[in-house]
């Protein structure tokens, strides 16, 4: 029981972390807590859930589809809702612009979607796998696998590729890294494009896993990337990996022990004492003072 719990907690808090990612780097650049991030995710995922369930669409289509739309929605909302405000003195006027930006988003699913929970189409297998007296289904193996393997896919884009290594530069200081030649406009646009696209992709994965999809879920994807992001250090990758895992696992593990109704308050207890020991979060760093 407590392996298949700590299985679970494990493939949720890869789709938190897949959640998490776009909205700490856009901070990371910005220092904007771009509020929009989970309606745009949730857009990905219902545009994925009309292509499979009203067009039938194949399924690894549908959701790259799916994902490329998130991610051009979320380019968008960077260029018409926050470019303009994107210096410093500007930062309250960003963060209000930010939840205009949201509900608009979430007033466009509404019309389009409403806000009952859908059944959300099945696309992965249903054998069950057993490993070690652990009864675990093929679904839930394949979801973390892929997951996993975006991050990686991920941090290693960051890494390697030269547009990558122009995001890690523009995130540790905008104007030296223009004065490099760095197109500052462009590859901010590109951290919320791919910002949108992995948050698509968690939303997809983790509807499948549940095989439902609702409006709510984007609200709630705003909140978990944010306090995933706050615990595990805002702004770093690593932060964001430790802050979903930490958050997906206390989550499950709450809401099978001791009471689902309980999960969010005790969770945000558990966020308060993290930030009481280390209130730059887990994976955080002071932040120097520039002379």
């Amino acid at each position: 029981m407590f392996l298949d719990v700590l299985f679970i907690g494990i493939m949720i808090g890869a789709i938190y972390t897949l959640v998490t990612i776009g909205y700490s780097m856009v901070y990371s650049i910005l220092k904007l807590m771009n509020f929009a991030h989970g309606d745009v995710y949730i857009f990905g995922t219902f545009i994925c859930y009309t292509l499979l369930g009203k067009y039938h669409i194949n399924p690894f289509l549908a959701i790259l589809v799916a994902a490329v739309m998130g991610g051009i929605l979320a380019s968008l909302v960077e260029i018409i809702a926050y470019r303009r405000l994107r210096s410093e003195q500007h930062r309250m006027i960003s963060m209000i612009t930010a939840l205009g930006a949201a509900y608009v988003i979430q007033n466009c699913n509404e019309l389009e979607w409403g806000n009952q929970v859908l059944d959300f189409p099945s696309i992965l297998s249903a054998h069950t796998f057993h490993f070690f007296g652990m009864n675990i289904p093929l679904t839930q193996i394949i979801i973390l696998s892929i997951a996993v393997g975006l991050i990686i896919l991920f941090t290693v884009f960051l890494k390697y590729h030269p547009y990558g290594k122009a995001i890690l530069c523009v995130s540790e200081d905008i104007p030296t890294a223009s004065l490099m030649g760095i197109p500052i406009n462009k590859t901010i646009s590109m951290v919320y494009f791919i910002g949108g696209m992995l948050g698509v992709f968690g939303g997809i994965l983790y509807s499948t896993s549940y095989n439902a999809v609702s409006l709510s879920m984007g609200f709630r994807g705003t909140i978990i990337a944010f306090t995933a992001a706050v615990i595990g250090g805002i702004g770093s990758l690593s932060g964001a990996l430790v802050g979903g895992m930490f958050l997906g696992i206390c989550e499950n593990f709450i809401g099978v022990y001791v009471s689902t109704s309980y999960r969010d308050p005790i969770t945000f207890l558990l966020l308060i004492i993290v930030l009481l020991v280390k209130p730059t979060g887990i994976m955080g760093a002071v932040e120097q003072s520039k002379v």
